[in-house]
């Protein structure tokens, strides 16, 4: 079965990750199975995964998912900034079950159902998961490697981020964002798409930098209220605190027209 990103999306939306992978779904030929991985066999996935990455086409499939309104284009942008800095280390917890360092269990269940819908629904890497970065970087690797055709729309988004109040909060900038015209998105994905700058550093604050200067572990991440369910560190970003134009130059740099202050 050949399936537009849109017919994938819409199959993954019925598709429930702990019930038995639909017909629809096996067709498409997306990854279902359920595998149990160790933290060592999901770290080594993950690292080669990112030995191969390169930035520049990570980046380009990011824009062309935004001129496109397609997640999955996006999706590596966020597990590339989670895996920048991510050290290797063997598993060291104390009194919890999971590992100090990245969280992931000694051995845990990966549901690929899961990853899919991470990657077509919300289209960034979902609390820092080592499997979610993994998975995210190879689908990235084994992919077509895109070329966006026109900026307008990310342009459109920075100059809307440049030009809120200052005391606007991330719901705030959703809300916003999801109004901006050319968007196509479902809150789920606005929230991964914003979470997903914050990972790249920029929608940081000076006291909470992204993921682009040093690992942060998001499951650890300390967070600006208890009921916050925004990732780190875009959890703490407010107007005031505009965009990053370091990290704009960092990763948009072939793109002049995305880095006017």
């Amino acid at each position: 079965m050949t399936a537009t990103p849109e017919q994938l999306c819409k199959i993954l939306k019925a598709q429930h990750p702990s019930e038995p992978p639909s017909s629809a779904l096996v067709a498409t030929g997306l990854a279902t199975e359920t595998r149990r991985m160790s933290h060592d066999q999901v770290l080594t996935w993950l690292f080669k995964a990112r030995e191969t990455v390169v930035k520049k086409e990570v980046v380009a499939n990011f824009l062309t998912g935004v001129e496109r309104n397609q997640a999955y284009l996006r999706a590596a942008l966020s597990a590339y900034a989670c895996a920048t800095h991510l050290p290797q280390h063997a598993f060291t917890a104390q009194d919890q079950l999971n590992c100090q360092v990245c969280s992931f269990f000694k051995e845990r269940e990966v549901n690929f159902i899961a990853l899919n819908r991470v990657r077509f629904l919300i289209g960034a890497a979902l609390f820092g998961s080592p499997s979610n970065i993994a998975f995210q970087l190879q689908e990235h690797n084994a992919g077509p490697k895109e070329q966006p055709g026109n900026l307008e729309l990310m342009v459109s988004i920075l100059d809307l981020i440049r030009n809120v109040p200052a005391v606007t909060k991330p719901k705030d900038l959703l809300k916003l964002l999801r109004k901006l015209p050319g968007i196509k998105m479902s809150e789920e994905e606005g929230r991964g798409f914003l979470d997903l700058l914050g990972h790249c550093g920029i929608l940081q604050t000076p006291e909470h930098p992204g993921l682009l200067y040093r690992y942060t572990n998001l499951g650890l991440a300390p967070r600006s209220a208890r009921s916050s369910d925004w990732s780190y560190p875009m959890d703490f970003w407010r107007g005031e605190h505009g965009l990053n134009q370091d990290a704009l130059h960092y990763w948009f740099s072939d793109y002049p027209e995305l880095l006017k202050a």
